[in-house]
């Protein structure tokens, strides 16, 4: 790329989310100059950390656990995790982040009934349903907006409406970015080091139905939608090494969600999936309900056609587990017009869903029976008998009166990234540090997903590695300067 270089700096941050902003204030508090860039143009540019639920939690764990019991959350949720100091990291430092974002002018409080919801970003979200109302003015996106800020008053330089192209390295050392500008020029900044906080691929398309899903246009965006794995890619052309790259963070939606931004990011349908079955278009079974929303998202979107699955369960399910959490589905869903079919007898049912009647009686009666027998293990797919946080227990569905709602996965954030060490710095595929260049947030691995697709939380993780990998950098700069 031929370019032209107009700025230095002893850090570029490639993206102005969580991480990266939390990096770029902490590096400035340590006396490095650092210039973000940011592909949105808007003053409120689109980001997940923007319209997130604002909850600070580890692995659905209370912050003030011990970072003992929440690194041990963190294990048993991500089975397959790569890398366990990631999550010493992270049980670490999840009290001390909350603390610096507090002193930084971030305000917390209980959001909700649930002991992982102690640490919420005020003013609370979680509030209302559909996107418009559901961000704007509250917590995380106040957050931001401070950030920017305070990053900008101590003298930092944020600039919009670029995106970043290719890494500059110089003998395996990266020393720079080069970019697109507002007005289509292309530019290198020349920098000491540089951090990738841009997000996952969750808005590639390529990517997502490369590693995720054949069918990336029928999953919802419940997030910005803007992570196009751009710092991904590059540090993989500069010999970074990828991992976990096919799991993501998303709830179960309902599927009239792709198409009516007033259904999503809330409500979702995790807690009756959970107490019920998810079927698919044959009226079978295909996944293990237990696990909660997050695991059922990933393997809704992994089907032929992610449109094509059915939560079933009867009218006693649809007034308990469907009017729990905030902002249930019972009665949001019909309120907003969203297809829930009802009728009396299976037969009846299966008739409205275009399956075949002895094909799902056969699944609900060997689930039923299951349940009775408390033998949840022995299904197929066997069947989580511990459930997960935003999952209940499996509930009889004895009818006569039966429900079915058409689903949708909706994906959030993708999990898999950039291999990272427990600072930040991305690692080659022996596990070396690339001189200069650092990662955090969701354009990185390792901390969630494997086998059962295990979240772990997306705020924390990026505040924890942005603020880990600045005062990485700073150690590793300062041992570069001559004496």
């Amino acid at each position: 790329m031929s370019t032209n270089t107009s700025l230095v700096a002893d850090v570029a941050i490639v993206g102005a989310g969580l991480a990266g902003l939390v990096a770029a204030n902490r590096m400035a508090g340590l006396g490095l100059s650092a210039v973000v860039l940011e592909a949105g143009s808007d003053v409120q540019y689109p980001a997940d950390s923007r319209y997130a639920g604002g909850v600070f939690h580890i692995a659905f764990r209370d912050l003030a656990e011990t970072p003992e019991a929440l690194c041990a959350a963190i294990v048993e949720a991500t089975a397959g995790l790569r890398d366990e100091t990631l999550a010493q990291a992270l049980a670490a430092d999840g009290a001390r982040v909350v603390a610096w974002l507090s002193q930084q002018g971030a305000q917390f409080g209980r959001g909700g009934e649930y002991p992982f919801m102690g640490n919420m970003l005020m003013p609370f979200s979680l509030r209302e349903t559909g996107f418009q109302n559901h961000w704007r003015g509250k917590g995380g996106d106040l957050l931001l907006q401070r950030l920017e800020a305070s990053f900008v008053a101590a003298g930092g330089r944020f600039i919009r409406s670029v995106r970043a192209q290719e890494l500059c390295l110089v003998e395996g050392c990266c020393v720079g970015v080069a970019a697109q500008m507002r007005d289509g020029s292309e530019n290198a900044i020349e920098a000491r080091a540089v951090l990738l906080a841009d997000g996952g691929f969750q808005g590639n398309a390529e990517m997502v139905r490369r590693y995720i899903s054949p069918r990336p246009d029928h999953l919802c965006k419940r997030g910005a939608g803007t992570g196009m794995g751009d710092g991904i890619r590059m540090a993989q052309k500069a010999g970074a090494a990828l991992t976990g790259m096919n799991r993501f963070y998303g709830h179960v939606q309902h599927k009239d969600a792709l198409h009516d931004e007033s259904l999503w990011p809330y409500p979702v349908l995790d807690i009756v999936a959970s107490a019920a079955i998810v079927v698919d278009a044959s009226g079978r079974r295909f996944a293990d309900e237990g696990l909660g929303g997050v695991a059922l998202a990933n393997a809704i979107a992994t089907l032929d056609e992610p449109l094509s699955s059915f939560v079933v369960l009867d009218e006693a399910i649809w007034e308990q587990a469907g009017r729990a959490f905030l902002l249930p589905p019972n009665p949001a869903l019909e309120q907003r017009g969203a297809t829930v079919h009802r009728a009396r007898g299976i037969d009846a049912l299966a008739a409205k869903l275009n399956m075949d009647a002895l094909v799902l009686a056969n699944t609900l009666g060997s689930y039923n029976k299951a349940v009775a027998q408390g033998q949840l293990a022995g299904l197929v797919p066997s069947r989580t008998v511990k459930p997960a946080t935003l999952a209940t227990g499996a509930a009889l569905i004895k009818g006569p009166d039966y429900v079915a709602i058409p689903l949708c996965a909706g994906i959030t954030y993708t999990m898999g990234g950039i291999v990272i060490d427990a600072h930040g710095r991305a690692l080659d595929s022996l596990d070396r540090p690339i001189p200069g260049l650092y990662a955090a947030g969701a354009t990185t691995g390792g901390i969630e997903g494997g086998a059962n697709s295990g979240y772990v939380g997306g705020l924390i993780k990026a505040a924890v590695f942005g603020l880990r990998a600045a005062e990485a950098a700073a150690r590793d700069l300062v041992a570069l300067d001559p004496v």
